[in-house]
């Protein structure tokens, strides 16, 4: 699986990756702004916080990734009469699902609607896709996680399949095939203990494997009461090795030691403050307050450590 410039890819549908463009649980009120993260509304512009004045800001919205054409934009008017306008459209976000980022700071995005991994480079300012030159042609690539050799692990719901990818784009292996996962979704990697999570949605389970791609054991089944999971989509770790599962059809996030010990559950069905209805995504700060994506609410929420709400965005 190689890696190639998308400029030879094409794509028609637009979409938007923020998650990782927002500037986290931070008092931004003296901060230094430039247009980058501001919105023109009329004759003015306006700096995008949460929540609102009067309160102290916490979060400020800071860009948005959409594709190629990000890059383009601000093109100098010397370039453009050296080289010409570029009439290429490019990639472009069709349906983004999982976020992550490597050593060097490029930002992985998995798009099921592209079928592909689209990889935002800031410094380079370019994006790449993943090619199927490697090894795997993907399908319906989910989850995804990096580890400190900057391997990336990508769960694909069709394949069914976690493949293991190098840095120069090789496939190194594949895992799940022996056990037969039916729909592999969150990934995440606990480095300290050298364990890789796969999040089965279909199989109602936890996998977790060593960073060899074997399997080491199993958590949870198909259930309400506490430890068992209906459809768990996405995954998180802490830094001491906790793990942070949406169980998606329970609507909740359960929090679990290396151990696989139950510690905390929060969250209910519902459509008001603290509750949700289609949560998805999650992901944790250096506070370890939880950030939760609800797909339905189009909104992510933040709880602290105890699943206490903070405040919701969105």
């Amino acid at each position: 699986m190689g890696v190639r410039n998308t400029r030879c890819a094409r794509a028609t549908a637009v979409a938007t990756v923020a998650a990782l463009l927002t500037a986290a649980l931070v008092p931004c009120a003296s901060a230094k702004s430039g247009s980058k993260n501001r919105v023109e509304t009329g004759a003015s512009t306006v700096e995008l916080v949460w929540p609102l004045p009067p309160d102290q800001p916490r979060i400020r919205y800071l860009g948005t990734l959409t594709g190629e054409s990000d890059y383009q934009k601000n093109e100098s008017r010397f370039r453009r009469f050296l080289l010409g306008r570029r009439t290429e459209p490019g990639v472009s976000l069709h349906k983004p699902y999982g976020v992550t980022t490597d050593s060097a700071g490029r930002i992985y995005v998995s798009d099921t609607g592209l079928g592909t991994i689209v990889v935002f480079d800031e410094t380079a300012r370019q994006v790449n896709v993943l090619t199927d030159e490697g090894g795997v042609r993907l399908v319906t690539p989910i989850g995804m996680a990096i580890d400190r050799d900057d391997r990336l692990f990508v769960a694909d719901a069709d394949l069914n399949q976690v493949f293991c990818i190098g840095p120069d784009g090789q496939l190194l292996m594949s895992i799940g095939a022996s056990e037969k996962l039916q729909n592999p979704t969150g990934v995440a990697i606990d480095q300290a203990r050298g364990r890789l999570y796969v999040v089965d949605s279909h199989l109602h389970k936890l996998f977790i494997y060593d960073l060899a791609g074997r399997l080491l054991e199993t958590w949870g089944s198909r259930g309400s009461i506490a430890g068992t999971f209906n459809f768990p989509t996405n995954i998180a770790l802490d830094p001491s090795g906790n793990v942070y599962v949406v169980d998606t059809g329970n609507f909740r996030v359960q929090v679990f030691d290396p151990d696989g010990k139950l510690l905390i559950a929060f969250g209910e069905a519902g459509d008001g403050s603290g509750s949700f209805h289609r949560p998805k995504g999650i992901a944790l700060d250096s506070d370890q307050n939880i950030y939760v994506v609800d797909a339905a609410f189009n909104n992510f929420q933040i709880f602290d450590r105890e699943g206490q709400l903070l405040l919701f965005v969105g």
